[in-house]
């Protein structure tokens, strides 16, 4: 059956290199050095909108025009990135666009277009409503259109409630002329309070998915305080997002957070990411159900009305600590991310007793009855077999969790999986004892 098959390999912590092949069966206790694992074909997987056949990890923020060389995109791909989000400072004329694109394509990442022009128009045609700025968008993308590289465009970044009537006629021109290329618009998180021009957060959600229906939704929000602590609404955003890209049937994509911020109005400053920092927000996202991985910011910006700090590269060009903490999580996830990625997200599990605000929390999940012990998440998901697994990690980035799952039934033996390595681990009759190291997570199949 060329949909459903079995290979057997010597043991690694690699899947089968096939981009449109999920593998999430290991048998390898039947072996001594060998490993079995069942494989499905991804026919069409609805959360996986870039069609790479494993977990969308991009960046934003390019390099500069005078850093814009085919190694320094050898060195985005090794990094561990699939595709890239065009940055209009950087890529501001359309011969260096093509360029960039020639320098994706030559290493294996996709790359969706950001054009300030673009932005331009979408502000114009909120109040003019002129049909010739959707023409000039469509005529601009002519160029580079059939470009292997060319994934879609990157239209705004965080809009408010106030220009969703404009983005969806630019988006909606955009998937008649192009079909199958990316729309992609990143919102504001529930901290921009001032930004998003709705009532609340709610409605900015509901409004965007009402007036775009969109195949994704993206947004941003940075956790890491300078006190050493977190956001207070930080899975509360998360958790809202994934309810209602759950019941819209559509993946979201989040930003993880890789340098400090300072000055935004009205939200408190934002520390440097250590690497336990930048590991909890990738797993911690994870487990909300994340669809795609997004960093900001892969080179340094410059700094305005805010002030950041250095991204994975200085403005020298060269590597921060940052950019192998990066390059590490991003090889860690690859097994566990290709397996969520098939997974509905069906909500999250919270132990603590000081919990955060989330909007649509879960007690129990499946065989799960309930979780006791340290601060932990529990994301908890659908295979599309039906099966349910539960991705394991601390609720805080520089905190250990152990915590005991305590099953409604006898259950002999569970499949774990650390990073890329996969083993079974027996229950004591209906309970199982995990310990989850900082800026770690397991992910269990019940």
């Amino acid at each position: 059956d060329p949909n459903n098959c079995w290979f057997f390999h010597a043991a690694t912590s690699d899947n089968p290199p096939y981009g449109d092949v999920v593998c999430d069966e290991i048998a390898s206790d039947a072996f001594a050095m060998f490993g079995a694992i069942r494989c499905v074909k991804n026919k069409d997987n609805r959360y996986d909108v870039l069609k790479l056949g494993e977990l969308p990890i991009g960046i934003w923020v390019t390099p500069p025009a005078a850093f814009q060389t085919n190694d320094e995109y050898r060195r985005i791909k090794e990094l561990g990135v699939n595709f890239v989000n065009g940055f209009h400072y950087s890529e501001n004329v359309s011969t260096r666009l093509l360029q960039v694109l020639n320098f994706c394509s030559n290493n294996g990442l996709k790359f969706l277009a950001n054009k300030a022009v673009v932005a331009n128009d979408i502000l114009s045609y909120a109040s003019s409503q002129d049909p010739g700025l959707l023409t000039k968008f469509i005529e601009g993308i002519r160029p580079y259109a059939n470009h292997p590289a060319f994934a879609g465009e990157l239209l705004l970044d965080e809009p408010g409630k106030n220009l969703f009537s404009s983005i969806a006629a630019f988006t909606t021109a955009f998937q008649q002329h192009y079909p199958g290329k990316l729309a992609h618009v990143n919102l504001f998180p529930t901290y921009a309070t001032g930004g998003i021009q709705a009532p609340d957060y709610i409605n900015y959600i509901d409004s965007w998915i009402q007036s775009q229906r969109p195949g994704h939704i993206s947004f941003d929000s940075y956790p890491l305080l300078t006190n050493g602590g977190i956001i207070r609404d930080y899975f509360y955003n998360l958790d809202l997002v994934r309810s209602k890209a759950d019941q819209n049937q559509i993946p979201y994509w989040t930003f993880i957070q890789t340098l400090s911020i300072a000055g935004t109005p009205g939200v408190p400053d934002k520390r440097e990411p250590s690497e336990v920092d930048i590991r909890w927000q990738v797993w911690s996202n994870l487990a909300f159900g994340a669809k795609g991985i997004q960093y900001f910011t892969y080179w340094s910006p410059e700094g305005g009305a805010e002030q950041f700090g250095q991204g994975l590269i200085d403005n020298n060009g060269q590597e921060t600590v940052r950019y192998q903490y990066v390059k590490k999580i991003n090889t860690d996830i690859r097994t566990i991310g290709k397996i969520l990625l098939q997974c509905d997200a069906v909500g999250v599990i919270q132990t603590s007793r000081t919990p955060f605000a989330m909007y649509s929390p879960l007690s129990g999940f499946g065989d799960i009855a309930f979780v006791s012990g340290d601060d932990s998440l529990m994301g908890c998901f659908r295979s599309p077999e039906g099966k349910q697994k539960v991705l394991v990690t601390s609720l805080y980035p520089a905190k250990q969790a152990e915590l005991i799952l305590n099953f409604s039934k006898i259950k002999p033996q569970v499949k774990m999986w650390k990073n890329n390595t996969a083993q079974t681990v027996r229950v004591d009759d209906t309970r199982l004892i995990l310990s989850v190291l900082p800026g770690e997570a397991v992910l269990l199949e019940l």
